[in-house]
């Protein structure tokens, strides 16, 4: 019986990394075969996902064969003809020799494979669209530390990305909970989920209301290489290609950690997984030891999983018109959804992250189906680039039982990834400097959270990232106004459409990384960098460094600092006659790099005192200066 093991082939190319060329003639080899053996018999099967999944393989492959048969009976008849007595056929053949040739190496060509030397957008750095969720509107908050990985980790057996000694997991404990109280502007983890869940309520119709006790959570993490679908129990342990990275398990028992021991949430009451894949036991065995009562969601549910299952009828309505699909059930009854992803480039849509994580909801084999979509579809050379075009990454965002019941968007970026499924990389822009890049990223908007990832990526790699079009997507999330022509994205079926589901924009540089809230200078997006790490980047001095921007300001003061070393910092600015006009404090904050953000649209016009008290364990540090409130 022919079994074609997806899984194996994978690892093969994982280690030996062949040409692109010999991916497609491999896979269109075995596709053409499988289609012999499956519809020849009974063509009806051609309607079947496996074989729309496996037709652009067969028709790549039998493309590249024609061309490669007409090049070279092209040149046979250009060897045999008299070229003076038969100048037409010549011309003739010598016109098919470059068609079969175009065929022969299309597949492979830079415009086949979207290339390197186009670039993602035309879009000015700094140019906001759309409008900003948040409790602080459009802010992503990036937590790095260099501390949360094991530099020398080789990946090799015995000493793999997901291995305990690889991890710190108290850092990375501490990397969560500081984002998530900088998102929120919280002082302790349990008033920030509080904070989340209430926000979320109150901008979906349900009032200033926290989570209730009995509601069920969703969380949708990323584990794309544990697709063996011809499972068998014994090999259980040794589903996923082990070098490849996916979510880091420390972190999703963290995130559990953070839902039970310290918001209260009931085991019962939690579903966790990648509905399409496995919940194999490099996350089993650390998560259902610790908390054995949560449902962990799982292709075939063996061993004591939580099996997937899929709605009744269709509950994805991709907004084309080609196709549907069930969701999980788990996903459509859950109350709230958080979202895990990874910090990975992609082959076809330059980047993914919260919203190609969604590709794993769709209760099919595998998502091949929904690729067509993207900016590059480098099966059979095709590509898709440019804006304004259908993207069905827009209809997971805007689905109401998935981006929009999101109260949490998380990129882990612990380690990170130059392709889908693809070992992890060290990043070379600053700060990582060759080393893994060590970061969590978390935001309440959607849009702002996938610009922000796009960015680095963008920055550390120059290949699919840059694809012409691969923020087309978050245009058109940011803006109705940017929508495809003839498309309005409604994948609920439900009728009602969303204006914008977010914030988008470009930083300004791939050193400063700054937007528009940080410059002081639109309504875009804040990136809050936390950089729990004594280590200086370029340009910064060991001892503490303090800028208030912009002077005169408007609105807000933004006091961006460094810290030579662990401290509490309290901002205060005076006015005139030395009274407070506005205050704020950080607590416990590691030596890095900060910036502080206090609303004075309130105060009058004017020139005022500003003043950041930095306390750790050698004393009390103060820097004070002038700044001016600008008149209207």
């Amino acid at each position: 019986m022919f079994r074609f093991d997806i899984n194996s082939e994978k690892r093969w190319f994982a280690r030996r990394r062949p040409s692109s060329k010999a991916v497609l003639i491999l896979l269109g080899i075995l596709s053409t075969i499988w289609f012999i053996i499956r519809v020849v018999p009974k063509p009806s099967r051609a309607s079947y996902p496996c074989m729309q999944a496996a037709a652009p393989f067969a028709a790549g492959f039998i493309t590249y064969i024609s061309g490669l048969l007409i090049s070279v009976a092209a040149i046979s008849k250009l060897r045999n003809m008299n070229a003076a007595k038969n100048l037409p056929a010549a011309a003739l053949a010598v016109t098919v020799l470059i068609g079969g040739i175009m065929m022969f190496v299309g597949g492979d060509s830079s415009t086949g494979r979207a290339g390197t030397t186009v670039i993602m957008t035309d879009e000015p750095p700094n140019s906001p669209v759309g409008v900003a969720r948040g409790i602080f509107p459009g802010r992503v908050v990036w937590v790095w530390n260099p501390d949360a990985t094991n530099e020398s980790c080789t990946n090799e057996p015995g000493d793999y990305w997901f291995d305990d000694d690889n991890v710190d997991a108290e850092v990375i404990e501490t990397m969560l909970s500081e984002s998530l109280q900088r998102l929120t502007g919280e002082e302790t983890d349990s008033l920030a989920w509080d904070a989340l869940f209430r926000h979320y309520n109150s901008t979906h119709g349900n009032g200033n209301q926290g989570y209730m006790p009995g509601q069920k959570v969703a969380v949708k993490v990323n584990i794309t290489t544990a697709f063996e679908y011809n499972l068998d129990l014994s090999t259980y342990e040794k589903i996923q290609n082990q070098e490849l990275m996916d979510v880091s398990p420390q972190l999703v028992v963290i995130m559990l950690k953070q839902l039970i021991d310290i918001f209260g949430i009931a085991q019962n009451d939690i579903y966790i997984g990648d509905p399409i894949r496995h919940f194999y036991n490099v996350y089993w065995d650390k998560c259902h030891t610790l908390y054995p009562g949560v449902h962990y969601l799982d292709r075939h549910g063996y061993l004591g999983r939580t099996k997937t299952q899929p709605t009744a009828g269709p509950a994805m309505f991709y907004s084309d018109g080609t196709v549907n699909d069930s969701l999980p059930r788990a996903f459509v009854e859950a109350d709230y959804m958080i979202n895990m992803a990874c910090l990975k480039q992609h082959e076809l849509a330059g980047g993914t992250f919260c919203a190609k994580n969604h590709y794993g909801s769709c209760c099919r084999l595998w998502a091949m189906h929904l690729h067509y979509s993207q900016p590059s579809i480098t099966i059979g050379g095709f590509e898709n680039l440019g804006y304004g075009k259908y993207r069905n990454l827009v209809d997971f965002m805007e689905h109401k039982d998935l981006g929009e019941k999101t109260i949490l968007f998380l990129v882990d970026g612990l380690w990170g990834g130059e392709g889908a499924e693809s070992e992890p990389v060290r990043f070379q822009i600053t700060p990582f400097n060759n080393d893994w890049p060590n970061s969590i990223f978390v935001s309440q908007d959607h849009v702002a959270i996938e610009s922000v990832g796009h960015d680095f990526v963008r920055a550390e790699f120059d290949e699919y990232a840059d694809m012409y079009g691969a923020d087309d997507y978050l245009h058109q999330a940011a803006d109705s106004a940017n929508w495809a022509e003839g498309i309005t994205y409604d994948p609920d079926n439900d009728g009602l459409l969303i204006a914008s589901m977010g914030v988008h924009e470009h930083w300004n540089n791939d050193i400063d990384k700054e937007y528009t809230r940080n410059l002081g200078t639109g309504d875009g997006i804040e990136l809050i960098k936390y950089m729990m790490t004594g280590i200086n980047e370029p340009g910064q001095h060991a001892h503490d460094r303090v800028h208030p921007y912009p002077n005169p300001f408007t609105t807000r003061v933004n006091v961006e600092y460094s810290l030579a070393s662990a401290a509490h910092v309290r901002l205060n600015l005076y006015g005139v006659n030395g009274a407070i006009a506005g205050q704020m404090s950080r607590e416990h904050q590691y030596a890095g790099n900060y910036t502080m953000h206090l609303d004075a649209g309130s105060v009058p016009p004017g020139i005022y005192t500003y003043r950041l008290d930095v306390i750790s364990k050698e004393g009390m540090r103060t820097y004070s200066g002038k700044i001016v409130k600008a008149g209207r």
